[in-house]
């Protein structure tokens, strides 16, 4: 192997040619800790340049704690972790976010509780220069079961607001509603900004631009009723779903959101588990021209107990691939044919395990790219990034002027930046993405710990500056005009400069041809 740098990071340049399996079908890590693992997030906590891992432990089995693994500044983590929280809870699924604008992302946790023992819906672990807090800084005043959470823009203002995901599918059904904590400018408030007008049980949130308008909706996968999507108009989100899918039979869990067909439009995926009268299926519902997702699924596959999905392009060929897992299977990959998904899975795992999260980012820095992408909308002040998932947000410049980290919000996980207020000209926005995402899983069954898998992707092109798959005069021009711009993506040489000794490094790069 040899090594260069692009873009101030060491990216490994494998010698032999062509392309092998993308990933071993056995972890590359595996922790040594028994525990609930549930919620889980690959992210630079202390912005050194890699990133780690936060994983939230206990479900609804065993009050436990939040722990993170921080990298080890080479691609790999250590067995046992490195740091914990003080308090115990039956912790749920997490999401990240910079809530307080300090620059550091923020961790929140949705608490499920046991059934007869609940918590507060949600906590967050605010990041003080690259530690979480020991014990929770913010507290939610709902005392009420909560499996999932997820960080969006609902009000538009550029910072992250938190959707809690609510109710015990297991017993007495439909007693909660459905919650977001809009942030107040330098936090979250106790009590819930909004809630729904219904009480269905939810396990799973995530923001989604579905019909393209600017505004982040709300969808919600739910237990022993339809999953739904709270359109956001204009800042407000509505009490009553519009959107609902096409069965009350299912035990949905989680969800992911991409465009996996190519036509543009985001297209929404739900699993669906067979404990609690589900199909046990993982469900693709396609993006509508006129917004929106179909009321009935375009493609699925059965996996019974399915519990966790995520979208990445994990073979580096510009579309978004399917991964996906569940309790006591193997996690699984789809790649993408262009258009979508074939009836069996491409990859699997050798093992078994109970998957709860399925999270991908670059942790070895061995793909990383730094891109810069112009939006000219003044309509919007919310964008859909080029790729997904985003590994860090280098720059944010609004008319000319440089955007502060507590100006913008945006989703490491689905590729979206929002500003607060929309470009009079331009938004140019520079950020990290990898064409060799990493895999990291965490696992229920206290007997195997969380996993990690390390992409094997073969040799990648750094000449092709602006990854359409060739090495030709237009990479020297994207090269050089990101130079001009003085963008951090053109510092060929990862010395922190822009200057010609990058050029040189390019011209050498791209007259080797990759």
């Amino acid at each position: 192997m040899s090594s260069r740098t692009l873009s101030g990071v060491v990216v490994a340049v494998a010698c032999a040619a062509g392309y092998g399996q993308i990933y071993p079908t056995t972890p590359d890590w595996v922790s040594t800790e028994s525990r609930y693992g549930t919620g889980a997030a690959l992210v630079d906590l202390d912005l050194d340049g890699w990133v780690d891992l936060v994983v939230a432990n206990g479900n609804d089995m065993r009050q436990e704690r939040l722990e993170v693994y921080y990298n080890n500044g080479d691609g790999t983590f250590p067995t046992v972790h490195d740091w914990q929280s003080n308090d115990i809870a039956y912790n749920g699924h997490l999401d990240v976010a910079d809530v307080n604008g300090d620059g550091y992302p923020d961790v929140a946790v949705a608490v499920l509780g046991n059934g007869s023992q609940h918590g507060p819906a949600a906590k967050l672990y605010l990041n003080n220069a690259g530690t979480l807090s020991a014990s929770p800084s913010w507290i939610s005043s709902e005392v009420m079961p909560a499996f999932g959470c997820s960080f969006g823009d609902m009000n538009g203002d550029g910072k992250p607001d938190l959707a809690v995901a609510t109710g015990w599918a297991y017993g007495t059904p439909h007693l909660y509603k459905n919650l977001v904590y809009v942030n107040t400018g330098s936090g979250l408030p106790a009590s819930a900004t909004w809630q729904s007008a219904d009480s269905w049980d939810t396990q799973g949130a995530i923001w989604v631009d579905a019909d393209d308008d600017g505004w982040l909706d709300l969808a919600l996968a739910a237990s022993a009723t339809y999953s739904r999507v709270y359109r956001n108009l204009g800042g407000v989100l509505e009490t009553t779903a519009s959107w609902t899918n096409e069965s009350t039979a299912q035990d949905a869990i989680m969800l992911a959101a991409g465009d996996v067909t190519g036509d543009g439009r985001t297209d929404l995926f739900i699993t669906d588990n067979t404990q609690l009268g589900g199909s046990g299926r993982f469900r693709q519902y396609n993006g509508l021209p006129g917004g929106g997702f179909g009321p009935t699924y375009s493609w699925s596959f059965n996996e019974g107990y399915g519990s966790a999905v995520a979208l990445a392009d994990v073979d580096a060929d510009g579309d978004l691939d399917l991964a996906t897992g569940g309790w006591w299977d193997s996690t699984r990959l789809f790649l993408n044919t262009g258009t979508g998904f074939g009836a069996s899975d491409s990859w699997r795992a050798t093992a078994t395990s109970v998957v709860e999260k399925i999270v991908f980012a670059d942790v070895n820095n061995d793909g990383l790219r730094t891109v810069t992408e112009t939006f000219a909308d003044p309509t919007r002040s919310m964008y859909s990034l080029g790729h997904q998932p985003v590994q860090r947000v280098v720059r944010v410049e609004r008319d000319g002027v440089v955007l502060g980290p507590g100006e913008y919000a945006f989703s490491y996980q689905d590729g979206w930046i929002s500003v607060g207020a929309a470009p009079v000209s331009a938004l140019v926005v520079s950020y990290a993405y990898t064409q060799r995402p990493d895999m990291a899983v965490s696992n229920w069954d206290a007997n195997i710990g969380d996993k990690l898998y390390l992409n094997r992707l073969g040799p990648i092109c750094l000449a092709d500056f602006n990854d359409d798959g060739a090495v030709n005069t237009l990479d020297v021009l994207a090269f050089l005009n990101a130079w001009n711009a003085g963008d951090a993506g053109a510092d060929c040489n990862g010395d922190g400069a822009i200057n010609t000794i990058d050029v040189l490094c390019f011209l050498n790069l791209w007259n080797a041809g990759c």
